[in-house]
């Protein structure tokens, strides 16, 4: 089964970030305290995307975090994504620029506003329902759960990894 604890959790999320460390690629491993779930991966890029089709190219800012769900025992992704003035983008002009072929009736169960569980602060997350099912679909378990979740569900909200982790040990 694909469900994790904690301290499964925290020392996959050290390894991911060794790897990231030896690829000078920007994550970082946030600690609010030592307590459970208060640590999370974090990473945040440029991307460039139209927000609607009648409007020009713009650069958004993102942050993700990888963070564990106490409910559901699994890495849950969690992201906010601001225009370069500042503002965040809401729930709907997410979808549009982070899921633009989705089909509407599905959106609500895939990609939500919700309180950060460590930062108490809204952003935009992933639902975790299926995520222990689709990790478990690989036959053999994954070596590093954390990292086979970001490649899994970040190319769905523009979270690209470089191969290199894949080759990595």
């Amino acid at each position: 089964m694909s469900e994790m604890t904690w301290k499964d959790f925290l020392s996959q999320a050290q390894e991911f970030l060794k790897i990231s460390e030896q690829l000078g690629d920007g994550w970082v491993l946030h600690e609010k305290d030592a307590n459970e779930p208060n640590t999370f991966l974090k990473y945040s890029h440029k991307i460039k995307c139209q927000e609607s089709k009648d409007s020009d190219f713009t650069l958004i800012n993102v942050e993700y975090h990888i963070v564990y769900s106490v409910s559901y025992q699994v890495p849950m992704l969690f992201f906010q994504a601001h225009r370069s003035d500042g503002s965040l983008l809401d729930l709907e002009a997410t979808w549009r620029v982070f899921m633009p072929d989705t089909a509407s009736k599905d959106l609500y169960q895939m990609l939500t506003q919700t309180e950060h569980p460590v930062l108490f602060r809204p952003f935009m997350a992933l639902h975790p329902c299926r995520t222990a099912e689709v990790l478990d679909q690989f036959g053999q378990p994954s070596a590093n759960r954390v990292l086979t979740f970001i490649s899994l569900y970040g190319p769905h909200v523009k979270l690209q990894l470089a191969n290199a982790y894949g080759l990595s040990k």
